[in-house]
């Protein structure tokens, strides 16, 4: 990849609090090489073709002379632009800035301008301006649709009709009359102001991408909560380091702005505490509210904490400093200087455990603020649950339940007789064969049965019992012997 992307997709170092005027000039948007060629993943297959990017890379010419090339290119140009500034999450843009970006081979596109007003004209970019007005309610959408809406058109009709007629009055008349409706009101009841300084607002935004990542800001922010009532708010300091992975600081200045424009987050810069704060909302659809009490005396008692902790410590280093000074006074024999540094040290030592001790009982007031919120949850959680068990439990009767556990038990013992009923045998629990007739059956075919065991061929007592041969025996041919076989 050449330079065009070189910064695309990397965090630069963000300014410290004492530089938190956001500038977003115009000419430093984006930090391009005209003369590199742009690379990204979604490049269209045209992009190679020279004959077709040579078109496409002309100016518009009229529709009424080739409406398919006319209608066409306007599409290329609006699918590629869309798809570039998604895939390289490029919020906002000029049409100086797309030439440069769609810069091929030193040419750039003539063509933009038009293509520009078609995305702003079906609102998949808007101006900045637009992108951070307020959102309003579906009320007021209803009531601009419904109401205000007719009656401006009503009323521009009648006073331009009055004027054509000659009746209408030169103190009542005016050409540029149109009746507005009213503006939501979305007047924040904060009292700080945001240390963010007003953008330039002549670029353009993609607002599907903006509201995607001020989601995905709020989402980041959200998941460092552990206690609600405390842990919505955040130095500016630490609100950079949690989303320098996530947006650069260009852009980050502007969805802080579209964020707080839309009450999701408050930036409150602090002339008492010497630094700036962000609290943000919690919930989804939740709006931010300004810093209440409980908020404002958890932050003081951080401040005090952090306070009593960096004194703390530079009393423990002196202490220890003190303990070398004694003991070198008294490996040089100097009793008297060791005993005033003795003195010294017990001084400070009684100031740090002073110190600890306020620090112990500051300490103990935070778990308490924040284990209040836990209280709080937990007594909303008990109550619901409460409310849920009795509207469960509505309708039904004890003592139906002790009936119904009656009659239960009554069918389960009726059960148990029919069951040991069906187990017996018939003829009232009567065998239908005699056992004694039974037994003598057995006996006999059991000794049937030895019987014809023991008469049972065995050829091994046969051939025990045949009578020996005398070994003077004349011996006999094969035939006599054949011959004497036979029985």
């Amino acid at each position: 990849m050449q330079n065009s992307f070189r910064n695309f997709g990397q965090t630069s170092p963000y300014r410290t609090t004492d530089q938190l005027n956001f500038t977003l000039q115009n000419d430093s948007v984006y930090d391009i090489d005209e003369d590199d060629d742009i690379e990204w993943l979604t490049r269209p297959d045209e992009w190679n073709d020279d004959v077709r990017m040579n078109a496409l890379f002309a100016p518009f010419r009229n529709r009424d002379i080739n409406p398919l090339h006319y209608d066409n290119k306007i599409k290329f140009w609006k699918q590629t632009i869309l798809s570039i500034c998604t895939e390289k999450q490029i919020f906002q843009f000029d049409q100086k800035k797309l030439e440069n970006l769609f810069t091929r081979k030193g040419k750039k596109p003539k063509c933009l301008e038009l293509v520009i007003n078609e995305l702003l004209s079906e609102k998949s970019i808007c101006t900045r301006e637009e992108c951070l007005k307020p959102k309003t309610g579906m009320l007021a959408n209803m009531l601009n649709k419904l109401v205000w809406s007719p009656l401006s058109w009503s009323a521009s009709y009648f006073f331009r009709a009055s004027n054509s007629n000659g009746n209408s009055s030169s103190t009542f008349y005016a050409t540029s009359f149109t009746p507005k409706s009213p503006k939501p009101n979305m007047e924040r009841s904060f009292s700080c102001q945001s240390p963010i300084k007003e953008l330039d607002l002549k670029s353009y935004v993609l607002p599907d991408l903006v509201e995607a990542k001020s989601q995905e800001i709020l989402k980041k922010l959200q998941s460092t909560v552990i206690y609600r009532n405390v842990d919505c708010i955040l130095e500016y300091d630490r609100l950079l380091e949690l989303l320098a992975e996530l947006v650069d600081e260009q852009d980050l200045a502007f969805i802080l702005k579209y964020l707080e424009i839309n009450q999701k987050i408050l930036i409150v810069a602090s002339k008492e505490l010497d630094r700036t704060l962000v609290k943000f909302c919690f919930g989804k659809n939740d709006r931010v509210a300004p810093l209440n009490q409980i908020e404002e005396s958890y932050i003081k008692l951080k401040d005090a904490q952090n306070k009593l902790e960096l004194e703390s410590g530079k009393l423990s280093s002196q202490i220890d400093g003190l303990n070398r000074d004694i003991r070198d006074q008294m490996k040089a024999g100097n009793k008297s200087s060791a005993l005033k540094v003795l003195k010294k040290r017990k001084q400070l030592e009684k100031s740090l455990d002073s110190k600890e001790n306020i620090l112990h009982n500051i300490e103990t007031m935070m778990m308490s603020i924040q284990q209040a919120d836990t209280n709080k949850t937990t007594v909303d959680v008990l109550t619901k649950g409460a409310s849920a068990l009795k509207e469960a439990n509505r309708g039904i009767n004890i003592d139906q339940i002790d009936d119904t556990i009656c009659e239960i038990q009554d069918i389960y013992n009726q059960n148990n007789e029919i069951e040991e009923t069906l187990a017996r045998s018939p003829m009232n629990g009567k065998s239908v064969f005699d056992d004694r007739e039974l037994n003598d059956e057995l006996n006999q075919l059991l000794s049937q049965e030895n019987d014809r065991v023991d008469s049972t061929f065995n050829m091994d007592d046969l051939l025990n019992n045949l009578p020996s041969i005398p070994n003077d025996t004349p011996r006999k041919t094969g035939l006599e012997a054949s011959s004497s076989l036979v029985f």
